[in-house]
């Protein structure tokens, strides 16, 4: 009998796990509605010539240094829609629900988020000192923003999925939104949360689902996310 795998919002993951990193420093989460969502029309009308730098190495390095370890296994990553979300970028259609439904994937959510948070917590204790040299490294401007977290994340998921790099992910996309607020850049930070959920929704979320979704996630310990599963 199969069991049926929870489908939670991308988006929502994402926007929680921003706030928890703007938090951390003190920042005002208001900045993430500085975009407007326009990050889903404006990623593919970036101009400009991508300045990853070093940062990007140290960031794709921190993802592929240990051997590859996943709790299930892999099929190759397919193309096309998951989760009501069409390959083409277009808005997820959630699923209609009854009270009881919803009332449980609202706690799964919680749980969800919180093992996000755990496992990138861990994975930056790991690589602390890549992200410390975050600043120095990453050369990022208005013009090549995207392209550069474009690259590096096409890089990081190279050679397939796995929950540490997905964990990598997040944990990538929430320093770039810290780095973009301490140079001044904070109507970036909207565009990086918009960024980062297309990235998942049209890229990760058929593998995330093909491994039982973020509810056999949350049932790993964090340092399985963070470090078995990475390479």
């Amino acid at each position: 009998m199969t069991e049926q795998v929870m489908a939670y919002s991308n988006r929502e993951l994402v926007m929680f796990y921003i706030n928890f990193k703007l938090n951390q420093k003190n920042y005002p989460v208001s900045l993430l509605g500085l975009a407007n969502d326009t990050g889903r029309t404006e990623r593919g009308q970036m101009g400009g010539e991508s300045e990853l730098g070093p940062g990007a190495t140290a960031v794709t390095t921190m993802t592929t240094t240990t051997p590859t370890t996943t709790p299930t296994t892999s099929s190759p990553l397919p193309n096309g829609s998951a989760n009501g979300t069409s390959s083409q970028g277009g808005t997820p259609t959630p699923p209609q629900r009854s009270p009881t439904a919803a009332s449980s994937s609202s706690a799964g959510l919680d749980a969800v988020k919180e093992a996000l948070r755990d496992s990138a917590n861990e994975f930056e204790l790991r690589y602390a000192r890549a992200f410390s040299d975050l600043s120095s490294q990453l050369h990022i401007t208005p013009a090549t923003a995207y392209q550069s977290f474009e690259s590096v994340m096409d890089e990081v998921f190279r050679d397939g999925v796995n929950w540490g790099r997905v964990v990598g992910l997040f944990a990538f996309g929430g320093a770039l939104c810290v780095e973009c607020v301490e140079k001044e850049m904070s109507s970036l930070v909207g565009r990086i949360a918009d960024w980062m959920t297309v990235y998942l929704d049209e890229h990760i979320q058929p593998w995330i689902q093909s491994q039982g979704g973020w509810d056999y996630f949350m049932d790993l310990k964090p340092n399985d996310a963070s470090s078995q599963h990475i390479g």
